[in-house]
């Protein structure tokens, strides 16, 4: 019975060194050698100093960026009244911001599911071209290009889902003020 245990235990504390400490340090030992900058989290950087991720989106709330998606998640159920008064009220400060009656993209007023997302439909990209535009003193011509610069497509089967990257759009727009 106590040989029984005492095997056991070792198994137990050699299992423990192997799946704990050996396995975790050796993929992160392969991740860095091999992939590098997704490991890392995909950061941004602006000379030495870094400005975001790739994959985490940020809040941009000058008038003169793109906007994101909101990151203010709620747990309402997608029939409740209170998450249709939330999305109302979206709406109504997206079309004073854009200063438009045109249908506002969904992914300008719902949130998702992480709050986190660093992308956006190409749409809703569009969507803010004059504002954003008007607000640099650049023709949409510009911005549309600086968007199209920053396309990420992905095909499924029929559908096409373009999409774009708030971050990398922001920092060629600073760049045209340079």
């Amino acid at each position: 019975m106590k040989q029984s245990i005492k095997i056991s235990l070792k198994f137990m504390l050699l299992m423990t060194l192997i799946l704990g400490v050996v396995y975790p340090l050796t993929m992160t030992g392969i991740g860095q050698v091999l992939f590098n900058e997704q490991v890392n989290g995909q950061l941004v950087t602006k000379g030495d100093k870094v400005v975001g991720s790739k994959l985490i989106g940020q809040t941009f709330e000058k008038t003169n960026y793109l906007h994101g998606r909101p990151q203010k998640i709620s747990q309402l159920s997608p029939v409740s009244s209170e998450q249709k008064e939330l999305v109302t009220k979206r709406i109504d400060e997206r079309q004073q911001l854009e200063k438009t009656n045109k249908k506002v993209p969904s992914d300008l007023v719902l949130a998702s599911g992480s709050g986190l997302d660093p992308e956006i439909s190409l749409e809703s990209a569009l969507y803010q071209v004059p504002r954003i535009a008007k607000e640099r003193n650049v023709t949409e011509k510009i911005v549309n290009d600086i968007i199209n610069e920053h396309i990420i497509g992905q095909k499924n089967f029929i559908l096409e889902n373009k999409r774009v990257n708030v971050l990398g759009v922001n920092l060629a727009l600073d760049q045209l003020n340079k």
